[in-house]
């Protein structure tokens, strides 16, 4: 890990610089300057895939806008860079923030969904929340896969889900999306 300690000290992060990253199984996310390196475990891995396909179905099947894994950053300034575990973008927004295929997305999405991962720090998931809220985000969705719960967050409000019969939905951020959280959290 020394190595991703000397990455991790720089100040200044270009788009090329964090696209020349190695492809070692780490997650980065740029946060106030600083580099956040985090791999994910099966479990995480399989609550972003279920969400996913349910999302993106969805957004298809409407003509909504685009569905995101993982990979995709979202440069919000020139520190801060994030890339959630699911995300989409309307179609509005997308002709706004998509400068280029090859580019990451300039701005935030309208729904962040985070999954949390053991490694991860909650003061770490709130300046996250901040971020994603001071940059236009008007949903955020917060999973726990191993406690089976989700947390809806909106500019100006919290909300909690944690029964396998509620229901997730998108509100008039991604309209008519519905899913039970027994879909997600499936065994």
């Amino acid at each position: 890990m020394p190595a991703a300690s000397a990455i991790a000290k720089k100040k200044v992060w270009t788009d090329e610089d964090l696209e020349s990253l190695p492809r070692d199984g780490y997650k980065y996310e740029l946060v106030d300057g600083e580099l956040i390196m985090s791999p994910v475990n099966a479990g995480h891995g399989s609550v972003c895939m279920r969400l996913s396909a349910q999302l993106f179905n969805h957004v298809q099947r409407h003509k909504l806008g685009e569905v995101y894994d993982s990979s995709t950053g979202f440069r919000f300034s020139e520190k801060v860079l994030l890339s959630p575990d699911v995300s989409f973008v309307s179609k509005a927004r997308l002709k706004k923030l998509l400068v280029a295929p090859e580019k990451f997305l300039a701005g935030a999405p309208d729904l962040a969904v985070e999954v949390l991962s053991p490694s991860d720090h909650m003061r770490q998931i709130h300046r996250k929340l901040d971020l994603y809220f001071e940059y236009g985000t008007r949903l955020v969705w917060v999973l726990s896969w191993q406690l089976r719960q989700v947390h809806i967050y909106t500019p100006d409000s919290i909300a909690a889900m944690t029964r396998p019969d509620d229901i997730l939905k998108g509100g008039d951020v991604v309209p008519g999306f519905k899913c039970r959280l027994s879909r997600i959290f499936a065994s």
